[in-house]
């Protein structure tokens, strides 16, 4: 594989690119195994800290928005600063939660806790998702989708490792051996991340005027409407599938399986999606994705038997892969890598009123009607919707602005 350079002669698509890829799976999959199976250690929380089940939900709720909101907000000064001390601090962050979970004894302590892990969390995969697609020209969607595999192996395979655990020590104890292990690979990881030589020094530090331009941006704001459009079909199905199928008559045991299944098979299909976006087309592979999810969702409410449900969560897992994978690269070719944790960071941002408002629009929806399916297939058409939008706002342009002195 022959290596290109940048402007400045330094390689892309090298050894340190494909190295900053593999320590970002680490990255994703200790972090996202940690915090996004908290349905396994859900009711282990509450008694080792007497929360009651409404406290206990709200901690996923919070550690979510801080993950998305706050994480995003550092993502998004954090381009001011060189990589290294960054990351260093992230780690010493999920690090500081750890240990607080050891000592802490209200509900209170415990927010204080999940609500750091979810800052260090959503800043580093600002970090992650920004730095890789910087590193690499030719296998750009590969890279891309190769280092998000960690959030889906991490829910996987993290599963299984806190029942072993649990088998074998409390929760306390369990907490720390995971989530010490994202602290380990993170401060690896702070020893070779920082960004291409040609990036180091932002020529435009992302400061008010420069986030404000970003903001009046038409183009910019569409992208961020798109994109939270794009993800509101995720956050409804994590929260409100297995409420979805058994109102079909599906079992619970496998409408709870439905979700690891969408997450298994994304593993596949991110790698899948990027080298499919390589070849014919990172936004044409990406739309045709959103598409097929919105297919999928409007049939869930048609389901009834083990075999269709089988084939339409395979079917929503090949469109969660391309998605996860090609929206990072997509958006820093058309709006630039020279503030690219910035970018990123404000996206995050953007993304979490999806998170909260999608889940309320299809409860919503659901009271009044009575049913799933109307309030389906308005997420549905949303969802298409958003990747109409997305697929607009990030055309390349044609004759691109010279920048400003």
């Amino acid at each position: 594989m022959t290596a290109t350079s940048n402007r400045r002669g330094e390689p892309l698509d090298s050894t340190q690119g494909w190295l900053i890829v593999v320590l970002g799976i680490g990255i994703l999959s200790t972090i996202w195994g940690a915090l996004f199976t908290f349905t396994v250690y859900a009711d282990r929380l509450a008694t080792t800290y007497g929360l009651t089940a409404l406290q206990t939900s709200s901690i996923f709720s919070i550690t979510t928005a801080f993950l998305l909101v706050v994480g995003g907000v550092f993502g998004v000064f954090a381009t001011r600063f060189p990589l290294r001390p960054v990351v260093v601090a992230v780690g010493i962050g999920l690090g500081f939660g750890t240990v607080a979970l050891q000592f802490v004894d209200s509900y209170v302590g415990v927010i204080a806790a999940f609500a750091l892990i979810g800052t260090s969390g959503g800043t580093v995969f600002t970090i992650v998702v920004s730095l890789v697609p910087q590193w690499f020209d030719t296998h750009q969607g590969l890279a891309t989708s190769l280092s998000l595999t960690g959030l889906g192996l991490g829910p996987l395979v993290m599963p299984f490792v806190w029942l072993w655990l649990f088998e074998r020590t409390d929760l306390r104890t369990a907490f720390a051996v995971v989530v010490g292990a994202s602290v380990i690979v993170v401060l690896i990881s702070s020893l070779v991340y920082r960004r291409p030589s040609n990036r180091s020094q932002n020529e435009s530090a992302a400061d008010l005027a420069w986030i404000y331009r970003l903001l009046t941006d038409p183009y910019f704001l569409t992208t961020m409407i798109g994109y939270a459009l794009v993800w509101s079909w995720y956050y409804v199905l994590s929260s409100q599938l297995v409420s979805i199928l058994t109102a079909n008559g599906i079992a619970v045991g496998v409408a709870a399986a439905a979700l690891s299944t969408i997450g298994g098979v994304s593993v596949f299909t991110r790698v899948g999606g990027g080298y499919l976006g390589d070849q014919v087309g990172q936004r044409k592979t990406f739309g045709a994705s959103i598409i097929l999810a919105g297919v999928c969702i409007l049939a869930l409410p048609f389901i009834h038997s083990q075999l269709l449900l089988y084939i339409d969560v395979v079917g929503l897992g090949a469109a969660f892969g391309p998605l996860a994978a090609l929206w990072s690269p997509i958006v820093l070719t058309r709006f630039g890598t020279e503030n690219a944790t910035a970018i990123v960071g404000l996206l995050l941002i953007g993304s979490a009123g999806g998170a909260f408002l999608a889940p309320l629009g299809v409860n919503v929806l659901h009271r009044m009607t009575g049913g799933y399916t109307i309030p389906l297939f308005a997420l549905s058409v949303f969802t298409v919707l958003g990747a109409a939008l997305f697929y607009w706002s990030t055309a390349p342009m044609t004759n691109p602005p010279e920048p400003e002195r």
